[in-house]
């Protein structure tokens, strides 16, 4: 698409005018002054038909909307998604948390992964972390990690590139 001036209209003798209830033949002439008159560009829709299809309407707005439903779309959303394990979980229990991290992963999402220690287990905090790095080493999907330092063991998976192309 693009805004039609008076010297492309010189070769173009009538054009077929669509829009607002309207699909008449008129002259290129007619159809431009018809679009100054509304302070508007007469765009050209397609000119691979005969006669050209034009369109009366604002042609910057236009540009405006197509960049921002473009940029619309290129926008991931992406989730945050948290997964909590004690540390005294079972293996089969692990092996489907793991499995279900793999997939938001997969899908794009980070996830926050949290050991929590109950009672005594806080004692022995290096269990928590032990945990931590069993979950990381058993992913088979490709991830950067974010450890959050305190008392409690978190960190955050977020994919890479190739993880999310997939």
């Amino acid at each position: 698409m693009r805004v039609l001036e008076r010297s492309d209209l010189r070769l173009i003798p009538q054009v077929r005018l669509v829009g607002e209830g309207k699909n008449d033949i008129v002259a290129s002439l007619e159809a431009l002054r018809m679009a100054e008159s509304e302070g508007l560009d007469l765009v050209l829709v397609s000119d691979t038909s005969a006669p050209p299809v034009v369109r009366i309407q604002d042609f910057k707005k236009l540009q405006y909307e197509k960049k921002k439903e473009k940029a619309k779309q290129s926008k991931k959303v992406s989730e945050l998604k948290e997964i909590q394990l004690k540390a005294n979980i079972s293996e089969h229990d692990l092996q489907t948390k793991v499995s279900n991290i793999e997939k938001f992963l997969e899908r794009g999402d980070k996830v926050k992964v949290i050991v929590r220690l109950k009672g005594r287990e806080r004692d022995n905090p290096k269990r928590a972390f032990d945990l931590l790095n069993r979950v990381s080493g058993s992913l088979k999907v490709g991830f950067k990690e974010n450890r959050i330092p305190g008392p409690i063991a978190t960190v955050i998976l977020e994919p890479s590139a190739a993880a999310v192309a997939k």
